[in-house]
């Protein structure tokens, strides 16, 4: 593993609300701001994941050309018995499913826009559902993905669940279901005691990470810079 930053998620979403208070209306639609809407996404799952597993998860976005996923996320445990610290990584694919989109129906969304066009066993699929839409219950909708070709790891929503924009909700569709409600007002509360990490390849495979404190920057754009 080459020398990485990564991004807490505390950051990340905090990162998105600054950008809105300056730019308005503009960060939900301009391009430029596709990561930041895009990293918003994967650190409210991110936060969703941690309240399940009890880890703490840090992520970073691809920058080749590939196409996917959008996102490498990580989570650090030490070894106990060689005192070596070992990774755990999600291959994090995300997607809006907005209002202006022609497809009227979440399974048929997931479908066509992620599911017939990804081929990835590693790979997270996590859906940010852009509109008003009743979502039927998490039973039935994985009981239809398993009827689809699914050639992803898992599968993944997020939406929220109250009219004042407080209670978020994620869900996982597949294989298995599971649901964690988040607090928004308490997540831009909460202060992350560092923003970014240093990792990277140790000897023996060991992996090394480092807080680095205020030597790094988050554009709006989401860009990262090293100071």
């Amino acid at each position: 593993m080459d020398e990485e930053i990564l991004v807490n998620p505390y950051t990340a979403i905090r990162l998105f609300a600054r950008t809105y208070l300056a730019f308005g209306e503009e960060v939900l639609k301009d391009r430029k701001f596709k990561v930041t809407r895009e990293a918003w996404i994967a650190a409210m799952y991110l936060l969703g994941r941690s309240k399940s597993d009890n880890k703490d998860w840090w992520l970073a976005p691809v920058t080749d050309k590939s196409g996917s996923p959008d996102f490498y996320c990580y989570s650090f445990v030490r070894n106990k018995s060689d005192e070596h610290t070992v990774r755990e990584r999600i291959k994090l694919e995300v997607f809006e499913w907005r209002k202006e989109e022609k497809v009227d129906n979440l399974l048929e969304a997931l479908k066509r826009i992620k599911l017939d066009k990804i081929i990835d066993p590693e790979i997270t699929i996590v859906c940010y559902i852009r509109r008003d839409f009743a979502v039927p219950p998490a039973v039935e909708l994985k009981n239809q993905i398993e009827k689809f070709s699914v050639k992803v790891k898992d599968v993944w929503y997020l939406g929220n669940i109250d009219p004042e924009g407080k209670m978020w909700r994620v869900t996982q569709l597949y294989p298995n279901n599971m649901a964690v409600d988040l607090n928004y007002d308490e997540i831009l509360a909460t202060k992350e005691s560092y923003s970014f990490l240093h990792a990277y390849r140790g000897k023996s495979d060991n992996v090394i990470y480092e807080h680095t404190g205020s030597q790094v920057l988050l554009t709006p754009e989401f860009k990262i810079q090293k100071i």
